[in-house]
């Protein structure tokens, strides 16, 4: 395919994308509603240095929710649907259809960031970030890490039901234990050792670090390293066990593939234990 194919087929996906109550939920006013909640626990706008507590855990659920639940159920609606099984009859590959579906979750996606900021400004006093361009490749990175391990609990799911298993399996543990709805600081030792084994806990720390300490990307090569890993690792797979019709099954062991996204943060995680 050629530029203006992949240009149009995003297009089209953006479309379809946009007409689905559940995209602008888990984009737009799933992750503004805890803007405002952790706001007011947080005292955002009278203790120094709160509002930037509440924009790394607000970044870190809209990244969950288009990733995995943006990403993964909607590959599993559309193949349940039979709507990827139209594409069969035409001279496409999986890939275009893999990385649309990152570059549509990416363009969705950016005006929420876009936005939380503005209100953290208008509402919270909180000045621009000196390094904001570092600070936006960042989240955008991170954000096409996890739509790519939402396309990977697609590719190894045989049912809409399995999906939403998978998906709130991953889904939870790095809600509650990456710092995306606690502060990891509140947790006790053994837990925080716990939380470097945790994908989303680089993607909370990273913003966090970025915004308070001002560190340049290069400062944060360990977690972007992971997190690129993860993108090309996330296609691979994703190219790899991708299925037109819902009628094709795949094994049970092929759920372990799942895995192999996750080991970037294994390993990071036994570097931070023994660091």
């Amino acid at each position: 395919m050629n530029t203006k194919s992949y240009l149009a087929l995003i297009a089209i996906d953006l479309k379809l994308a946009l007409r689905r109550p559940a995209v602008i939920f888990f984009n737009y006013l799933f992750p503004l509603m805890f803007f405002f909640i952790f706001g007011m626990l947080f005292k955002a706008g009278r203790v120094p240095g709160a509002i930037t507590q509440v924009l790394s855990m607000t970044i870190a659920l809209g990244v969950l929710g288009n990733g995995l639940f943006g990403a993964g159920l909607r590959a599993i609606q559309e193949r349940e649907l039979n709507i990827l099984r139209r594409y069969k009859v035409t001279p496409i590959t999986p890939v275009p259809l893999l990385l649309g579906s990152m570059v549509t979750g990416w363009v969705i996606f950016l005006p929420y960031i876009v936005v939380i900021f503005w209100l953290s400004h208008v509402l919270y006093h909180m000045s621009w970030p000196s390094n904001m361009v570092s600070i936006l490749v960042f989240i955008s990175v991170g954000q096409v890490a996890f739509r790519a391990m939402g396309l990977v609990i697609a590719s190894v799911a045989n049912s809409m039901q399995e999906g939403t298993i998978l998906v709130q399996l991953c889904y939870f543990p790095m809600l509650f234990l990456s710092g995306a709805t606690f502060p990891a600081e509140m947790f006790p030792r053994w837990l925080q050792i716990v939380t470097n084994f945790i994908p989303a806990t680089y993607l909370v720390r990273g913003v966090k670090e970025l915004m308070v300490e001002n560190h340049s990307l290069s400062q944060e090569w360990t977690a972007l390293a992971a997190l690129l890993t993860t993108i090309v690792v996330g296609v691979i797979v994703g190219m790899k066990l991708f299925r037109w019709e819902k009628d094709e099954k795949i094994r049970t062991s092929a759920k372990l593939w799942i895995l192999a996204v996750l080991l970037p943060f294994l390993l990071l995680g036994i570097w931070q234990a023994y660091k």
